[in-house]
């Protein structure tokens, strides 16, 4: 088989397996994931059921697909980071040095869920999407987060540990409520948040805890 044809194939398989992924997400709209059945997905996708096993061996195969996919875009977004080189910045020194420009681990983040909206709203949403998912995130996210605070001067003591897990909630509550936003305000609507605008709206509590952990030590 020549070359081209083989692209073709290959392009068309993989439509096929994102149309049925998609269909999948619309439905998740309706109920909860684990009680969509196959027949459901392929009257949706209008494709036969032989279709859907020639991709997937069951619901849960597609989830655990969808999901795998998803997280190895982002530890791969976030590990392609350079390293911090620079000094870290010593609590009794945050009033002169502190950088107050958001991390760059902040933008990935949202330009990710932006990227994979249709996915990230379903697997997200507080009804039907999928809890075990939101943990594997948040496990993903720990280190980059862990990362900011090593480069702020965030002391390793009990109230970094809170600060963690705060930080890991919001990133998956603001990406929530921005994915949501951005569907029912639309681009071009006044109460749309670009990426810079929410980047920025995280980035206040970062500021904030990095405050807190000065006031506490000076």
């Amino acid at each position: 088989m020549a070359r081209g044809k083989e692209n073709q194939k290959t392009s068309k398989s993989e439509n096929t397996k994102r149309h049925i992924i998609s269909s999948f997400l619309k439905l998740m709209d309706e109920k909860p994931w684990e009680k969509i059945t196959v027949i459901e997905i392929c009257r949706s996708a209008e494709i036969t059921r032989g279709t859907f096993y020639q991709y997937f061996g069951d619901l849960y195969d597609l989830v655990e697909q969808l999901e795998h996919s998803l997280l190895e875009d982002l530890s791969a977004r976030l590990s392609s980071l350079p390293g911090d080189s620079g000094p870290h910045c010593r609590t009794e020194d945050f009033l002169t040095k502190y950088d107050y420009e958001p991390p760059q681990s902040f933008l990935i983040w949202f330009e990710f869920c932006r990227d994979h909206s249709d996915a990230m709203m379903a697997l997200l949403d507080r009804r039907n999407g999928d809890a075990y998912f939101v943990k594997k995130l948040k496990t993903v996210l720990k280190d980059s987060i862990e990362q900011v605070m090593e480069r702020d001067g965030t002391a390793n003591d009990e109230l970094r540990s809170h600060f963690l897990k705060v930080f890991m909630d919001l990133h998956i509550l603001a990406a929530q409520t921005w994915l949501e936003s951005e569907e029912k305000d639309g681009e071009d609507e006044a109460g749309y948040l670009s990426v810079d605008d929410i980047v920025n709206l995280l980035n206040t509590m970062r500021v904030g805890s990095a405050y807190l952990n000065y006031c506490r030590k000076k």
